[in-house]
């Protein structure tokens, strides 16, 4: 893998500085014991699988029973493979898996907010990490397209009610098995892909990085936005995430725990990404004008100023040789709206209420995405 040396400006004066100022840990806290091999490393128990179930035709038949298309014409080493994976480890505590489940319901709309305009945004600047996305033809598809789908992969594994297990696992699972056919997918169409430059695509280690979107970064983000969560639902939206990316086909003890395992690893993977390149700015572009109206918000100059509105949380969160570098524009008053989502989350909230009505807005917005795709 190609070091890139610039990326120390991310850990001296940028969000990875942030990241371990949140945490009270120093550089010097952080574990360096990982192998740049993680970066060629991937599911591919998972591939072989995939690669006869498409070659066979299996893998639509496959693909419409995680859509709920009900069919006896699943093939048995599926059938093994689902229900080998089904079974719950050891390890997994459900109570802090249900705690991290109910902090993303009541996160509301500063979670989207987050996720959108930092976590997916700011993840634009790592160049090796967009590849696989623009091999997949995700610019052709459109920011509406991204954002639906990440929104109901995170809302269909992030919830607390009782029929979420079922919801969560086959969520992970159709991913997983999506994952396994892109990858096979660019192998075939791209046969000289730069392995030492990019890493195999959807690799373990950018697996776990992406990890760090749904934890570091979103729980980073929460806290800059003044909503408050205990130490014991922050290990719970760590422990969630592990088992997800457990379930996501990545090897359990490669997965972070906490923040000190994460920022350990993601100051690792950082060493090696490239600097964002044309895609990666139009994936930037693309994303700041995607400005989709919410029919939560009832006033209309509300709806008509989405786009404002997203572009003050990415220029409140990221930091700013990262928004030069994917040229995020400025904006007029840029603390006017995080000073009010703020000053709304001082506010006394009953939980419980908070759970429900974030839960709602999340599915709200879910469904505004959808019936907006062209």
């Amino acid at each position: 893998m190609i070091e890139n040396k610039k990326n120390i400006k991310f850990w001296k004066s940028g969000n990875g500085k942030d990241f371990l100022d949140w945490a009270g840990l120093t550089k010097d806290d952080l574990n360096s014991d990982f192998s740049t091999s993680l970066f060629e490393e991937y599911d591919e128990k998972c591939d072989q699988f995939t690669q006869n179930w498409i070659q066979s035709g299996d893998f639509k038949i496959i693909m419409k029973s995680l859509h709920g298309f009900s069919t006896l014409e699943l093939p048995e080493n599926y059938i093994q493979f689902r229900d080998e994976l089904r079974i719950i480890p050891d390890w997994v505590d459900t109570d802090l898996i249900r705690l991290g489940s109910q902090l993303s319901e009541r996160s509301g709309l500063n979670g989207l907010l987050i996720l959108r305009n930092f976590a997916l945004l700011g993840g634009y600047t790592f160049a090796n990490l967009t590849k696989p996305l623009v091999a997949t033809g995700s610019l052709e598809k459109g920011a509406i397209h991204r954002l639906y789908n990440t929104l109901k992969f995170w809302v269909e594994v992030t919830r607390s009610n009782t029929s979420t297990n079922d919801l969560r696992f086959n969520a992970c699972l159709q991913t997983r098995l999506i994952h396994s056919a892109s990858r096979l997918m660019i192998e075939e169409k791209f046969p000289h892909w730069d392995i030492k430059k990019y890493g195999v695509p959807i690799n373990h280690a950018d697996m776990i990085a992406t990890h760090m979107a749904f934890t570091v970064y979103y729980l980073y983000g929460l806290n800059q936005l003044n909503f408050e969560f205990s130490e014991r639902e922050e290990a719970g939206v760590f422990h969630l995430w592990k088992y997800i990316t457990y379930l996501l086909g990545v090897p359990i003890d490669l997965i972070p725990n906490d923040k000190k395992e994460a920022l350990s690893f993601f100051y690792f993977w950082t060493k090696y990404q490239l600097a964002p390149d044309e895609d990666a700015l139009k994936l930037t572009d693309s994303l700041l004008n995607e400005d989709t109206p919410i029919s939560l918000f009832y006033l209309k100059p509300i709806n008509q100023s989405m786009g404002y509105v997203h572009k003050s949380v990415a220029n409140y969160l990221i930091d700013a040789n990262i928004r030069k570098d994917l040229q995020i524009p400025s904006v007029v008053m840029p603390h006017l709206i995080p000073n009010i989502i703020q000053l709304k989350n001082k506010m006394t909230f009953n939980k419980k209420k908070q759970i429900l009505e974030g839960r709602k807005h999340q599915a709200i917005i879910l469904n505004d995405y959808k019936n907006n795709i062209k």
